[in-house]
């Protein structure tokens, strides 16, 4: 995945804000859950509304009535624990050395 402008998408119920999820991405068993870092996230909008589709759940490009396209801000997972390689780095630049 790449995430479009530091951005990943994904497919919320506005009713209860439950996100859209499938655990083979087939579309086969869809689901909704309520915590966002269990949902199908995406790199593009497109891409969600994609998988809307396969789930049954936009045709042609529209959301069925009730659902939106979620995004929020999507972060690389060695940013949020810095190995040693990033604790370097910060060490060095802190004493001006980068």
């Amino acid at each position: 995945m790449t995430a479009q402008d530091n951005q990943e998408f994904a497919i919320r119920r506005v009713k209860d804000g439950f996100f859209l999820y499938d655990d083979n991405m087939d579309g086969a068993r869809p689901e909704w859950v309520s915590i966002a870092d269990n949902a199908a996230w995406f790199g593009t909008a497109e891409e969600a509304i994609a998988f809307a589709e396969l789930t049954g759940f936009a045709d042609d490009g529209e959301l069925d009535n009730g659902l939106e396209v979620a995004d929020r801000p999507w972060v690389w997972e060695e940013d949020i624990e810095p190995d040693e390689v990033d604790l370097e780095l910060d060490r060095e630049e802190a004493e001006g050395r980068l």
